[in-house]
């Protein structure tokens, strides 16, 4: 497995995106390669400044989302691994060698690899030392990968039947069909790369409420609500977040409005999480994971109940 072709969907990525393509011509790989950017309807100077770039095939495409984006990329490349990269990330020189070894068993459709955190602002900071923790505790073998820095075998892409255009999950999704189709999935800690997080709160919600009406859509289609990156323990914090914030209600109605305390406990949850992070990065910025993910468990909750409204209003129409 020696040609490779690098896609990056991208838009409004001018902070990041001359960061992330000097990375990947930095990349130790003797082997072809291409790299393709698709410029997905930006305003910005993305694709000025990836033209700058020798040897980068720039697309421009009007907005239609990452997972169409990356399906121009897959349809334009040449070679049968394609690896796809986020605009924010920053490879490691190493991560393409690292990526790609894995194909070498033909049963192997996709590889992805280990992130770290980029971003030096607060919510930036905590979103990847969280990131960081759970693959740390990530089996080799996988049922779901992300699409920050992750290969994947083209043929078995096409097989599927590409990236599905229509959820914000598309990276979730195609793992559970590449899965289905009986291919491996493989976590490989050694392929290394930077991530710039979302840093400010706003975005930061915006982006959780996303993510869960994804991973319901995932729910409705294979009846998983949890694998390796999205943890069950995840997963669980919606329902215990609604418990604790109906039962203080009904307690302070019916018994004492000292059992409004019991609300304490929705920051409490995430001290296990708090504790292990501290003790790996000594940022005693990590005191405010707690109170931010008791927001994004906000969020999330909010996003389940947009959901479920939505589906509700489909199955009436049906």
């Amino acid at each position: 497995m020696n040609s490779v072709s690098i896609i990056i969907p991208a838009y409004n990525a001018e902070k990041t995106i001359a960061e992330c393509l000097a990375s990947i011509q930095n990349l130790d790989w003797d082997g072809e390669r291409e790299v393709i950017l698709v410029n997905d309807g930006s305003t910005d100077r993305t694709a000025e400044i990836a033209a700058t770039f020798s040897g980068v095939k720039v697309i421009s495409v009007p907005n239609g989302g990452a997972p169409r984006a990356t399906n121009i990329g897959i349809q334009a490349a040449h070679y049968d691994i394609v690896a796809s990269v986020d605009a924010d990330v920053v490879l490691e020189r190493g991560w393409l060698k690292n990526i790609v070894y894995p194909f070498e068993d033909p049963n192997v459709a996709g590889v992805t690899g280990y992130v770290e955190g980029a971003s030096s602002k607060l919510i930036g900071r905590i979103t990847g030392y969280h990131t960081e923790l759970r693959h740390l505790r990530r089996p080799q073998y996988v049922d779901a990968m992300g699409s920050a820095n992750t290969a994947y075998r083209r043929q078995a892409i096409i097989e599927v039947g590409m990236f599905n255009e229509q959820t914000i999950d598309y990276d979730v999704d195609i793992s559970y069909r590449l899965r289905s189709a009986g291919y491996q999935l493989i976590f490989n800690k050694e392929a290394k790369c930077k991530h710039y997080w979302r840093e400010d709160l706003k975005g930061y919600l915006k982006q959780q409420y996303g993510y869960a009406c994804g991973s319901l859509d995932m729910v409705q289609k294979f009846g998983k609500t949890h694998n390796q990156a999205s943890t069950l323990g995840m997963t669980l914090q919606v329902p215990l977040t609604l418990i604790i914030i109906l039962g203080a209600i009904v307690g302070s109605i019916l018994a004492s409005p000292l059992a409004l305390i019991a609300l304490i406990l929705l920051p409490m949850v995430h001290l296990p999480d708090t504790i292990a992070i501290f003790n790996r990065k000594r940022d005693w910025g990590i005191v405010a994971l707690p109170w931010l993910f008791t927001l994004r468990n906000f969020a999330w909750i909010y996003g389940a109940i947009v959901w479920g409204l939505r589906w509700a209003q489909s199955r009436l129409k049906t």
